[in-house]
């Protein structure tokens, strides 16, 4: 006997008295959908109808290979006579087991341990090889730190792994401040340029423009870039996008023993890679970022040469290195 009515009401056989036409398994059973439908000598046309769905996904779901939305769970438990909780864990007895809690440490105090080690945000992201829009989502909590990059940050900080471990994990949650997200998604705005047009003009992906857009900090190359494809100063755009620009790009800001520090600023300034500078140089790339971590300073020959890559008047390196022992 059909459990629909001529009034096209839903009768519940054991409500009615009848007797169900077949054994239905438990909830967390794989059959238990389409048994409990049968039972009631239903196909999946007459449940879709009922709930205003196609066919295909009433079989789906006896399937669970869809997931139904909370108004459907209970429109299925009315249509079948069975309890809504009883459809809902059918549904999550085929969830896989949530998996166990991550080790990866918040970065909060990052930014605040890089700059006291005097270590660049796009230093940091060559090094551990991310782009340096993970490591600002990082600082600003948008993300946790991956655990396989602790050891890498900790050297480059100078840490002990554990103790940068315990740092971060001490380290208070502050709420990340993006005074600026929407003034340089209008300066973009203002050309009629699409985020994946500006992107591309300058060279970037669009995930990586539209996360400074949403908060991260460009580095120093992109806001050149930045700022002659908006029309504006390199000044406006750092501006608004809350990056401080860096006092070492001003070469009167100088002092002995800033020479590390002078070189990534530098570099980062002109876009390039610590390979790219390698190439240009003629030297290693560990030879480059023995520089930069203040583990030697370069020959003559290769003093000269940044200064000519970077149109600075011969000899003007040597105010930055460090005095002589």
């Amino acid at each position: 006997m059909s459990a629909h009515s001529a009034n096209g009401t839903w009768n519940d056989p054991a409500a009615t008295g009848e007797a169900a036409t077949h054994e239905t398994g438990p909830a967390g059973s794989g059959s238990f959908l389409r048994d409990r439908r049968t039972s009631r000598s239903l196909t999946p046309a007459d449940v879709a109808r009922e709930l205003g769905v196609h066919p295909n996904s009433v079989l789906r779901w006896e399937r669970r290979e869809r997931l139904p939305g909370p108004e459907h769970i209970h429109a299925l438990a009315r249509s079948l006579g069975v309890d809504p909780a009883d459809v809902a864990g059918f549904f999550d007895a085929a969830r896989p087991p949530a998996p166990p809690p991550h080790d990866n440490p918040r970065g909060h105090g990052l930014r605040p341990l890089r700059r006291a080690a005097r270590v660049p945000a796009v230093l940091i992201a060559e090094v551990v090889g991310v782009p340096p829009a993970s490591v600002y989502n990082w600082e600003a909590g948008r993300a946790r730190i991956p655990v396989r990059h602790v050891p890498a940050l900790a050297e480059l900080l100078e840490l002990e792994a554990a103790t940068l471990r315990g740092l971060l994990d001490q380290w208070p949650v502050v709420a990340p401040s993006v005074p600026a997200v929407s003034e340089l998604r209008r300066l973009r705005g203002r050309t009629g340029l699409s985020l994946e047009r500006a992107a591309r003009r300058i060279g970037v992906s669009r995930h990586s423009l539209s996360a400074w857009e949403h908060g991260g900090r460009p580095p120093l190359a992109v806001l050149r870039r930045l700022a002659g494809l908006y029309g504006v100063p390199v000044a406006t755009v750092a501006r608004v996008a809350g990056v401080e620009a860096p006092r070492l790009l001003d070469r009167r800001r100088w002092a002995t023993g800033d020479l590390a520090e002078v070189l990534v600023t530098l570099r980062q300034w002109t876009g390039l890679g610590q390979r790219e500078l390698a190439d240009r140089c003629h030297r290693s790339v560990s030879t480059i970022r023995g520089w930069e971590h203040g583990r030697g300073t370069p020959r003559p020959s290769s003093r000269r040469r940044l200064e000519r890559l970077y149109g600075l008047p011969e000899g003007a390196l040597l105010i930055a290195y460090p005095a002589p022992a």
